[in-house]
């Protein structure tokens, strides 16, 4: 193989792996779509998940909490785990801008710093 020939395959696979990040990351969002509470107020929740992450209003997202809980397979440095637990849903009823949401509480108990993950 001559220099040319190493040259025009390195930009070949150069290309390939680019082109394929950016393919992993929109899939990540339309496949899996998170975000996180910023603050409930009046059955309101404040989402931290706007257009730019594909966020639409009439979405609904399953809401989850992180519990604390004993670890089963202590060792010194490890005697918690956590445990996610669903909560509730939520339906997003306005996209204030590229990062953010409101969302009306449909079911269940919303608390700020929440998980939230959109329902396929």
């Amino acid at each position: 193989m001559n220099i040319r020939s190493i040259i025009r395959v390195s930009i070949a696979i150069l290309l390939l792996l680019i082109t394929s990040c950016t393919t992993i990351e929109k899939a990540g969002h339309k496949y899996i779509m998170r975000g996180q509470v910023l603050e409930v107020s009046d059955n309101i929740a404040y989402l931290c998940i706007g257009s730019k992450d594909g966020a639409q209003v009439g979405q609904e997202y399953t809401v989850y909490r992180f519990v604390k809980v004993p670890n089963p397979y202590s060792r010194p440095g490890a005697q918690y785990s956590f445990k996610r637990e669903e909560t509730g849903r939520i339906k997003i009823t306005e996209i204030v801008d590229e990062h953010m949401a409101t969302a009306k509480v449909v079911r269940g108990e919303v608390k700020e710093n929440d998980v939230v993950e959109l329902n396929q």
